[in-house]
């Protein structure tokens, strides 16, 4: 198998136009925000994104968890057209802009467009004292479907990859398409990577998380998402090397020859590393950038997932590729927003 040869990676999620800017505790608290979180407008937020256009400075970048991760997959790996990505978006500006900052790192996307007046979906990314919060509008991002997934435009890049990567937040309206891929990856020897995305997925998706984890290779999350899975699991052991351990332990589906690796961020403590089958727990240090360097946070775990998979599918080693995702966290932090810039520069 040669691992990087023309979509070997793909990945599946939500296209999204960030609205980044930096903002004053008036809009944390007018709409009942939390410092390095992520939620859906559930209406009350629907004014926020005219209200930061009108008060702010607001720059436009490409976003949306799948994407970012995929894109610095592709911009790592300097192959072109390495990496591909399935979404939907609206007839509209935003979704010009997805296309050419994806065309710009060598991303082959295919953008299924919502032609009935549905926006391309947006993030408010709002940064606070190097912290931010996020607020996702869906709009067009929410209306992939199997059927899509399964047509004649798609189907070819799913038999083509080797590695599919996907987010938590697909589970609210696509769990069955992202499990039909999962069983794909299973049934043909391929790697599922899984990330949960926020911790509103462990608390209001449960049964499509646990529907799902029996076939991830690989599953990347945070210190506040493992703490929620095993709040909603009611694990007697809430410590983290326990979480990791009983994710990395919980049964795979069938004949899987592959060995689950669960991988948990905590800022500026260690990542914590467990696999299937291996009682010893690893512990990798994060290197933290000095003050005057971190710009925001945001993406940070985004990079990560980013950094580890395009090292991994080079040499298959957990330790290279670990230090691989924190060397691209740390670069990330020290931009504003998901920016990626010069290669040479990495």
């Amino acid at each position: 198998m040669e691992r990087l040869s023309q979509g070997c990676v793909l990945g599946v999620g939500q296209p999204l136009l960030d609205y980044l800017t930096h903002v004053n505790d008036d809009i944390y608290m007018k709409y009942e925000l939390e410092k390095d979180n992520a939620i859906l407008d559930n209406g009350k937020h629907t004014p926020l994104y005219e209200e930061l256009v009108k008060r702010y400075d607001v720059h436009y970048e490409a976003g949306g968890a799948g994407l970012n991760t995929i894109r610095m997959i592709q911009w790592i790996l300097k192959k072109p057209y390495a990496c591909a990505f399935v979404g939907c978006v609206g007839v509209d500006d935003a979704a010009d802009i997805l296309r050419t900052e994806c065309d710009r790192v060598g991303v082959r996307v295919k953008f299924f467009p919502v032609n009935d007046g549905v926006a391309t979906g947006k993030c408010a990314v709002l940064v606070k004292d190097k912290f931010r919060s996020m607020v996702t509008h869906l709009g067009a991002s929410k209306e992939l479907t199997l059927e899509q997934v399964r047509s004649n435009d798609v189907w070819p890049m799913v038999e083509r990859a080797r590695l599919f990567y996907s987010t938590g937040y697909m589970l609210n309206y696509f769990h069955d398409g992202i499990k039909e891929l999962a069983k794909h990856a299973n049934n043909n020897g391929k790697l599922f990577c899984f990330n949960f995305g926020a911790p509103y997925v462990l608390t209001s998706l449960t049964e499509f998380v646990d529907a799902l984890l029996p076939y991830v290779d690989i599953l990347f999350c945070n210190r506040d998402e493992a703490k929620a899975y095993a709040e909603k699991h009611k694990l007697k052991d809430q410590s983290i090397c326990t979480i990791a351990q009983h994710l990395a332990s919980l049964p795979q589906i069938g004949g899987h020859q592959n060995r689950r690796i669960v991988l948990i961020t905590q800022e500026s403590d260690p990542v914590i590393v467990s696999t299937s089958g291996d009682k010893i727990i690893k512990r990798y240090p994060v290197t933290m950038v000095p003050s005057k360097d971190l710009v925001d946070t945001n993406g940070a775990g985004d990079a990560f997932a980013a950094g580890f998979i395009a090292d991994y599918m080079t040499n298959m080693l957990i330790d290279t590729a670990v230090n691989a995702g924190l060397k691209a966290a740390r670069y990330i932090v020290q931009k504003s927003g998901f920016n990626l810039g010069p290669r040479d520069k990495y």
